[in-house]
């Protein structure tokens, strides 16, 4: 962690609120990310990001170091979502939100697109969560390897196996024309 980016962690740990409010810009995205990829609902996710942050306000005093910030966020996150989770079992699952039309598509395009998006979001849904959060940060987040195992608190290997594990486990179960290449 870059020197000025550990001292503005630090004010906000310390209880600067500009500083915090720096924090929530710098990780907002990232932590929807990780509670978007358990959830698959965008307003469950949205309020995961805020009771994070309030949370993380209130015990702000925890993390010793500054460095392990990232990481701290995403695991409050992850458990806030997973506890959503456990309210949600027995419930029915959360409709499936609209794709964008890209105008310029040929026609018969869309519904593509629609049925890829529903098959994708279907296998994606029966891995386990961590796989699918991995998958979620790297690849539609677009977290660089580094960032992802510092967040998951992993090895490069470890994520690594997740990695190849789970994109193994899609190339198996979706259709050939939605599977990701190698």
């Amino acid at each position: 962690m870059d020197p000025d980016l550990r001292a503005q962690t630090a004010a906000a740990l310390a209880g600067d609120p500009d500083a915090f409010e720096a924090l929530i810009r710098r990780h907002g995205r990232t932590l929807y990310a990780v509670a978007y990829s358990l959830l698959h609902d965008s307003s469950e996710a949205e309020d995961v990001v805020q009771e994070t942050f309030l949370k993380a306000w209130q015990t702000r005093h925890r993390p010793a170091d500054p460095g392990k910030l990232p990481a701290w966020l995403a695991t409050l996150a992850r458990n806030r979502a997973r506890d959503i989770l456990r309210r949600r079992r027995g419930q029915p699952l959360p409709a499936e939100e609209e794709l964008p039309a890209d105008p310029a598509a040929p026609p018969g395009t869309e519904l593509d697109t629609a049925f890829s998006a529903t098959a994708l979001r279907a296998a994606l849904a029966k891995l386990p969560d961590h796989h699918r959060e991995a998958l979620t940060l790297r690849y539609l987040d677009g977290l660089e390897c580094r960032a992802v195992e510092h967040l998951m608190g992993l090895s490069n290997g470890a994520l690594r196996g997740i990695l190849g594990r789970a994109l193994g486990t899609l190339r198996r179960t979706l259709p050939p024309s939605v599977r990701p290449t190698p």
